[in-house]
């Protein structure tokens, strides 16, 4: 009887396995990924728009505010896929850890178990990951909640979508498009304090 359990358990579990990865998201509040940022055009603060440094095969445009959300940003190509969106961000307005809790166990129920735990011991961090696929490649999606003293990391809830693949191929396009030039070479180091001189 064990063993009718166990087999059934597992047909189970492996018929479930394909339809989540079937109906990955690609989309949260109403943008999804692949599209052409113009989709959501009012949605953005354009003025915003800009390359992070060493980043430039990629544009980050801030979101404006809207409800449910307080801030956010779109990550859209700038070479084989320009101006597509290839990753989001946005912030939830409730920085509650009950409503990270809430959120988290939808996704759980959704997609199944997220593959990547990145929290701290002290409960201030708590960051799920989950690696998910279709037909186009792997989706990331990660909740995150932060309530600790460190300004350089997000405060309260917040949830993240992107196609990684597709942003190693915008950089992997960028190069070839844009290859670095030669680096010149270092002089050999002057005597004395001609090396701390212009010349």
């Amino acid at each position: 009887m064990k063993k009718v359990a166990a087999v059934l358990l597992f047909v189970i579990t492996m018929c479930a396995i394909p339809a989540m990865a079937d109906n990955p998201p690609e989309s949260i509040a109403g943008i999804t990924l692949g599209k052409n940022y113009d989709s959501i055009r009012s949605m953005l603060e354009m003025d915003s728009m800009d390359s992070r440094w060493n980043e430039d095969y990629l544009k980050r445009v801030e979101i404006e505010p809207m409800e449910g959300y307080r801030s956010g940003y779109i990550v859209v190509g700038n070479c084989k896929r320009k101006n597509e969106i290839l990753k989001m961000k946005l912030n939830y307005a409730d920085d509650s850890v009950e409503f990270f809790d809430k959120i988290y166990d939808k996704l759980n129920k959704r997609y199944g178990s997220p593959a990547d735990w990145r929290g701290n011991p002290f409960g201030t961090l708590k960051v799920w990951k989950w690696s998910l696929h279709d037909e186009k490649g792997n989706i990331s999606l990660i909740l995150h909640h932060f309530s600790g003293e460190d300004d350089s990391i997000t405060q309260g809830n917040s949830i993240k979508l992107s196609r990684p693949g597709f942003l190693t191929e915008e950089r992997a396009c960028w190069k070839k498009k844009h290859p670095q030039p030669d680096e010149p070479s270092i002089p050999a180091k002057r005597k004395g304090l001609n090396w701390y001189l212009p010349y």
